[in-house]
């Protein structure tokens, strides 16, 4: 059945385009009237629930509103849209099933491309728009007023609380709900059918972070909220706003991000300032940071590795500054209601400070310093300090951002000079990615999660070859193993004989050097002091001893999430 008063709108292409070298949305790169009008009402509301946008172009044939595409010189003849007559109308047919109308605001030659008669047979009403251009402007104006309207907000200005907001960095980090830890099973085997939440909504009610850090770079490709998509799949017919994806509180942030460190290696940003500004809107955003590229030392290519020159470097650190400029010039002719944030980079401390007062002249009220990741803590401090010094002395002093870096060593003197917020992921990954450091208990000591990792996963079966030992046998391991932690938490094992089974298996993986040195001793201590009996969060409470078990996405990243509490709580104790 059609979704109740779900309406799409078919608007033809158009042959004023947006000249830019990279892809844009559709609605987006093309210029026409008919775009104009739909951009011009989205910049006083949000994109209505009840409406999905198709183009039907003269290159591509029917495509998504949402379709990266490139500027194209193509026009629409009657040669043509007989050529794409044939998929136009099939994939109209499939769309008409999630739509209760479909409205045709398209010019002579192009309604040439759709076989009417065979959409007529659907459950969708179709309608096709007639007249000239003004007439089918203010049916497109009308149609857009009767939807469900909701207006948009401008954000709420980030606040100095006398701490440093954190904002978590998403790396896809959704999780199966419904996941069963005693048989290791997903809730359903597609992934489009589970009951997926995002670590922050899983740790409700504790709050986890004052807002999520999402990458254009990394989410432009095959994860995440604005992954790449056919031109025919239904994801591209409307936007899901960053908001409601990630089921922020009214008191988090969405905040955008370019992910230079994603492209560090090219000689240009993936990611255009045109792009940002409009994924940035579309998507509904609350921050976006201006498109950065790093001036690091060396780069690694499929060539190998290779030192930039000190003009590259500097090259970089221009274009950074030059698309900022750039950047919040759009910003203001596209009317988008985000809050822009100017990316600096330089290569020494007082790079950094000079041009804090140029973005504060472009009209930036928050500037975010990039590149720090690498940099080691004493020379963060001197960027840090150097831009502390030259914020001192501007009339309206920038809110300051770190983009990457948490450095504990330094949050006292963060805190000290102003710094209004900072993003990391370091506590969430540290659920997998470090030996000794996966658990972070609420004593504050970290612990070692006890790895089991599951037969199933190819490359625990590659690691067992060197073993020699039978399928039949590393069954039986693998499962003694998981029972005896299990019979450990409920008090029917003692931890001798709980630690023996774990490394009766743990001994038959094929480990890299010393990586597998003092791991008895390190899963002895986690459980002895058997942390997660004292933590509250969900995580701990649902999984018990199953969170200090490293295995697989759904525990370690619960895991990871139970650290970021950790970390959140410990960032708001110290600026009480």
């Amino acid at each position: 059945m059609p979704a109740i008063n779900k309406r799409l709108v078919v608007l033809g292409c158009s042959a004023t385009k947006c000249q830019i070298g990279g892809p844009l949305p559709a609605v987006s790169l093309y210029d026409g009237p008919t775009f104009r009008v739909l951009r011009t009402y989205l910049r006083d509301y949000c994109w209505p629930q009840q409406l999905s946008v198709a183009v039907l172009s003269a290159k591509y044939g029917i495509i998504g509103g949402l379709s990266h595409i490139c500027t194209y010189d193509q026009r629409m003849t009657p040669e043509r849209a007989a050529v794409l007559a044939s998929g136009v109308t099939r994939t109209l047919t499939q769309w008409q099933t999630d739509h209760s109308h479909i409205d045709l605001i398209l010019g002579k030659d192009y309604l040439r491309a759709i076989d009417q008669s065979r959409l007529g047979n659907g459950a969708a009403r179709v309608q096709v728009v007639e007249g000239a251009i003004g007439l089918k402007l203010n049916s497109l104006h009308a149609l857009l007023r009767s939807l469900d309207r909701k207006l948009r907000e401008v954000p709420t200005e980030l606040i100095n609380r006398g701490r440093p907001l954190y904002f978590l960095p998403d790396w896809d980090d959704f999780l199966d709900v419904e996941y069963d830890f005693e048989t290791d099973t997903f809730s359903a085997d597609d992934r489009s059918s589970r009951m997926e939440e995002h670590a922050i909504a899983l740790m409700r009610p504790h709050r986890l972070c004052d807002g999520i850090l999402i990458s254009l770079a990394q989410n432009l490709g095959t994860k995440g909220l604005l992954k790449r998509v056919s031109f025919l799949d239904k994801e591209s017919l409307s936007p899901t706003p960053v908001r409601k994806h990630f089921k922020l509180l009214r008191s988090q942030w969405a905040f955008g991000d370019c992910g230079a460190f994603s492209y560090v290696a090219e000689d240009k940003p993936t990611v255009s300032v045109e792009q940002a500004v409009s994924l940035y809107d579309l998507y509904e955003f609350d921050l976006g940071a201006s498109v950065d590229h790093i001036p690091v030392v060396e780069v690694t290519t499929d060539a190998g590795r290779r030192k930039l020159s000190e003009d590259e470097r500097l090259s970089r650190v221009r274009l950074t500054r030059d698309n900022a400029e750039r950047f919040i010039a759009l910003h203001r002719e596209r009317g988008a209601k985000f809050l822009p944030v100017g990316v600096i980079q330089g290569l020494v401390a007082q790079d950094y400070a000079r041009q804090l007062g140029e973005y504060t002249e472009m009209g930036y009220r928050y500037v975010a310093l990039g590149g720090l990741v690498p940099r080691s803590d004493v020379e963060i401090r001197a960027v840090v300090d150097a831009v502390a010094a030259a914020r001192k002395t501007l009339r309206r002093p920038p809110w300051i951002h770190l983009l990457g870096v948490f450095r504990p060593h330094l949050q006292t003197h963060f805190r000290t000079v102003g710094i209004g917020s900072f993003d990391s992921a370091t506590y969430f990954r540290k659920a997998w990615l470090r030996s000794d450091q996966n658990y972070l208990g609420v004593d504050g000591n970290w612990y070692a999660a006890i790895r089991v990792p599951p037969l199933s996963d190819p490359r625990t079966r590659k690691r067992m070859e060197k073993s020699g030992a039978s399928e039949k046998r590393l069954l039986r391991l693998e499962a003694a193993a998981l029972s005896a932690l299990r019979a450990y938490d409920s008090g029917t094992l003692d931890i001798d004989a709980a630690v023996a089974a774990v490394m009766e298996y743990d001994r038959l993986l094929s480990r890299a050097g010393d990586e597998d040195s003092g791991l008895e001793d390190k899963y002895r201590r986690t459980l002895a002091a058997r942390p997660w009996r004292q933590c509250r969060c969900p995580v701990c409470r649902q999984l018990g001893i199953e969170v200090v078990i490293f295995r697989g996405i759904n525990r370690n990243k619960r895991r990871g999430a139970h650290n970021t509490l950790q970390l959140f709580r410990l960032v708001r104790r110290r600026s009480s």
